[in-house]
């Protein structure tokens, strides 16, 4: 078996060619987002005042995230059985059948000169369920747009907290993730939400 990317090499490869330049400058090597941050500043906010695109852009990206939770429900009814994709079952049930062996074939097969290759699909189909199933949990998240879509995050507006979704796919599609624990992180991440909040509140 073929030596596993590991996930800044998967994002180099396949997703940070579709960054506008200006951002890849930007970014510089931290292409990755923290799998959580919290930004107090952030509370309360909607969403329209935290996205930096246009609001015809925000509704496109809306709607190609519920297109992508769409097809994710086709992609893998078989492999989900008669539990939802966003369901605990359902997620563990993807968690599991993208072992080592299924990785390395996304990133061998796939080619990063073309937007629809395997690999980035699969990864915005599992971001996009990874956030409504965060989103399903805890209402008090919201989508903040952003361009590529899979630059899109969710924030809380009870604690400032920023979740990154589609990079936690990313790194499930990585030498990093291949070992599971997607349900448990999404566990652990509205744990901290729930507890930041009441201690913000008192």
């Amino acid at each position: 078996m073929a030596e596993l990317q590991d996930a800044p090499e998967v994002y180099a490869r396949f997703f940070a060619p579709w960054l506008q330049p200006v951002e890849r400058e930007r970014r510089g090597a931290d292409l990755l987002r923290p799998d959580l941050l919290e930004v107090a500043a952030f509370r309360f906010l909607p969403a329209a005042e935290l996205t930096t695109v246009a609001p015809e852009v925000a509704t496109r990206v809306g709607d190609q995230i519920g297109r992508m939770v769409a097809a994710a429900r086709s992609d893998w009814k078989e492999l989900c059985g008669r539990h939802d994709v966003l369901s605990r079952e359902g997620l563990g049930a993807i968690d599991a059948a993208f072992d080592a062996h299924a990785v390395e074939g996304l990133q061998t097969s796939s080619d990063p000169a073309e937007f629809g290759n395997s690999l980035l699909v699969t990864a915005c189909e599992l971001g996009a369920v990874i956030g409504s199933s965060l989103l399903a949990a805890r209402p008090t998240l919201q989508w903040v747009a952003d361009w590529p879509y899979f630059e899109s995050t969710l924030v809380d507006r009870a604690t400032g907290v920023v979740l990154p979704p589609f990079h936690w796919a990313i790194r499930k599609l990585s030498a990093q993730g291949v070992g599971g624990g997607l349900v448990e992180r999404i566990g652990v991440a509205l744990t901290h939400m729930g507890e930041r909040a009441r201690e913000l509140s008192r």
